[in-house]
């Protein structure tokens, strides 16, 4: 079994964000709320654990006990539970916690190590917050530990990334997920009318992290990591598994169907088991299958895709294949993209998607 937890309770909010957050005083109703939905669906036999957000580590000690306690129970023997934390809002008594709790893994959101530029998106921690809660996660014996990175900021100069890239491999973390930025309408960015960054800067800025962490394994699009250390939470999206979502904002499958929970804290707070049911035709269900899967260097199971959907892969999508021959690596069992070929998936998708 594989569960997203949202939380969405955030100290401020940033900048370039438009993910289903609030600042709100409802914590512990919204709390109320989870354990119901929590206790009416049932968690068994939990192989991937992820609490995401907004910031779970916006929790107090006690929220974030009685949080974990949902949970713990129900961890399989190789687990792996997942805690996104700012900077700014974890410390070393929260670490403690997640350890005795069992949260073998942090997700840590650093942005950027650029002082000014964490100013300029709005995010409240310096790169020193970063650097303790590094050596606090160490010191308490949680080692795998992710950062989050976006490039293309405004203003943001391919040095400055460079000196990113730069700061991480200092670190010698095991894991990086590093995104452009994207104007979202809905960001403070989107409606103070922030344009996004030249294109030929925003490839050049790619090929740089691409180039500078080229000892880590570019298992996806975004992602990198040392040898065993991939999210497996994330795996699951990617490689058309069910997964479960509890809270507002969450979304799941089950059964090969997509679902979504509302996005309105009061609205979940007073109906947390409402669900809408996304209807989708089996074309469209392959698709999200082919386009999820090939965004990673796994690439897409044939057999497994085979038999789920009943259908012969390769004769289906003979024309497209042959098109893009060589932007692919085939065998009976796997298509992958190579590189040059996730670097122009998009383009490829659309030929998957007629």
């Amino acid at each position: 079994m594989n569960c997203y937890i949202h939380i969405p309770f955030c100290d401020s909010i940033c900048f370039y964000c438009d993910f289903c957050r609030v600042v709100s005083s409802k914590k512990n109703q919204y709390l109320d709320a989870l354990e119901l939905e929590i206790k009416t669906h049932g968690v068994h036999d939990i192989d991937t654990l992820y609490f995401g957000g907004g910031t779970p580590s916006s929790l107090s000690i006690d929220q974030l006990t009685r949080l974990c306690s949902f949970f713990k129970p129900y961890l399989n023997n190789s687990y792996e539970w997942t805690i996104e934390c700012n900077p700014d809002s974890l410390d070393l008594e929260k670490i403690k916690l997640f350890k005795e709790m069992g949260v073998n893994r942090i997700s840590l959101g650093v942005q950027t190590f650029d002082n000014t530029l964490l100013k300029q998106i709005g995010r409240r921690h310096s790169a020193q917050d970063v650097f303790r809660c590094i050596k606090e996660l160490r010191q308490e014996g949680i080692e795998n530990i992710s950062i989050d990175l976006i490039y293309g900021l405004p203003n943001q100069t391919i040095n400055q990334l460079n000196s990113d890239l730069s700061m991480f491999l200092q670190l010698d973390l095991p894991h990086i997920s590093i995104y452009s930025l994207q104007i979202e309408e809905n960001s403070v960015f989107g409606k103070k009318n922030v344009q996004p960054i030249d294109e030929e800067l925003e490839e050049q800025m790619y090929d740089l992290i691409c180039q500078r962490l080229s000892e880590y394994n570019h298992y996806e699009i975004s992602s990198f990591c040392k040898e065993g250390k991939h999210s497996m939470h994330n795996l699951c999206y990617w490689s058309d598994n069910d997964f479960i979502g509890f809270g507002c904002g969450a979304s799941g499958k089950e059964n090969n169907v997509r679902y979504d929970h509302v996005f309105n804290i009061n609205e979940y707070i007073n109906n947390p088991l409402a669900k809408t049911w996304i209807e989708e035709s089996r074309e469209e269900q392959m698709f999200d299958a082919i386009m999820m899967s090939l965004r990673t260097s796994f690439g897409l199971d044939i057999d497994k895709f085979n038999k789920k959907y009943q259908t012969d892969f390769y004769s289906r999508y003979e024309n497209v294949i042959k098109k893009y021959i060589s932007f692919f690596d085939c065998t009976k069992k796997r298509i992958v993209c190579t590189q040059k070929g996730r670097d122009i998936l998009n383009t490829i998708l659309i030929d998957f998607m007629e």
